[in-house]
């Protein structure tokens, strides 16, 4: 079995500033605890499309819904301090993170913003040499908007929210896959999907549905162009369990100040020098389907 740590912002089900939020983390986390091929570790938290004591609250019910014997530790409520700023004392989730690298060898998935693993590395880098592979939702070809039909450029929402701690994170020489807006914006859980979910007798199934509908129609509603949303997070569960789903190539990376707008981008491409990461560029043949369906079928 895989061993995993999941270090999520997850939302599902979460309504905030007037609308639903992001509910891809849920599927990552039920799809790592229902997989025989995964061997769960723990949950951490990390604040980002919910508040904190809502996102913690979200990883507990659903860890103690599926009676997994699985740690769920509270993370950073916020980003790091900006510049040379000192840096926060190691939080619960930080802790409960390097306790398990004692212990063994370990992938993780860091699907929200990198703030906890900023921390984890600072103040532990002795343990990194145990982390097999970090899989991160961010990063983006160089020069590449990102567009929803005719909407945008919208965020590189998990590394624009602690741009230093992603720094941190790719400075560290731990091994990383980008799998991001470009890979799973391919992709898109429909209404018909979420309905094929609720017609198992399961009680996970009628939860999941429950709390995903809203942001279906919400995300619909705002991005017409797109069937359903896009399972964004699912994406690192599913390249620890089937990389033959994907297309991914090595290349170089970059932080760039993009002044017109005042954010930073983390831009990648084979021409870049410097240490090399993996990033995903598209599905395999046959891949975006399999990877769909194994969303789907997951929740049961």
């Amino acid at each position: 079995m895989i061993p995993l740590i999941i270090d999520t912002d997850v939302a599902l089900g979460v309504h905030h500033e007037g609308r639903p939020r992001d509910i891809d983390d849920g599927f990552a986390i039920v799809e790592a605890i229902n997989s025989d091929a995964i061997d769960l570790q723990a949950v951490t938290t990390v604040y980002g499309n919910a508040p904190l004591v809502e996102v913690d609250r979200v990883a507990r019910e659903i860890v103690a819904m599926k009676g997994a014997d699985v740690t769920v530790a509270t993370g950073a409520a916020e980003p790091l301090p900006s510049g040379n700023q000192p840096l926060p004392p190691a939080n619960d989730a930080v802790v409960a993170i390097a306790d398990i690298l004692r212990r063994q060898r370990c992938h993780i998935a860091a699907i929200g913003p990198l703030t906890n693993i900023g921390l984890l590395i600072e103040h532990f880098p002795e343990l990194l040499g145990n982390i097999d592979s970090m899989i991160i939702v961010a990063g983006r070809s160089r020069g590449r908007l990102f567009y929803l039909g005719e909407t945008g450029p919208v965020r590189d929402f998990n590394f624009e929210n602690d741009v230093r701690a992603a720094r941190i994170l790719l400075e560290s020489g731990v091994p990383l896959v980008l799998a991001g807006f470009e890979l799973t914006s391919q992709v898109a859980i429909t209404e018909a999907d979420l309905q094929t979910i609720a017609r198992s007798p399961s009680a996970t199934a009628r939860y999941f549905f429950d709390n995903s509908l809203a942001w279906c129609r919400h995300w619909t509603n705002r991005f017409p162009v797109d069937d359903g949303f896009h399972p964004w997070d699912s994406a690192a569960i599913s390249w620890l369990k089937h990389r033959d789903y994907f297309e991914a190539e090595q290349r170089g990376w970059r932080i760039r100040h993009q002044q017109d707008d005042d954010v930073f981008w983390l831009e990648t491409d084979p021409a870049f020098s410097g240490s090399r990461v993996t990033y995903c560029t598209g599905f395999a043949p046959d891949g975006a389907r399999r990877f769909v369906e194994d969303v789907v079928t997951s929740v049961y």
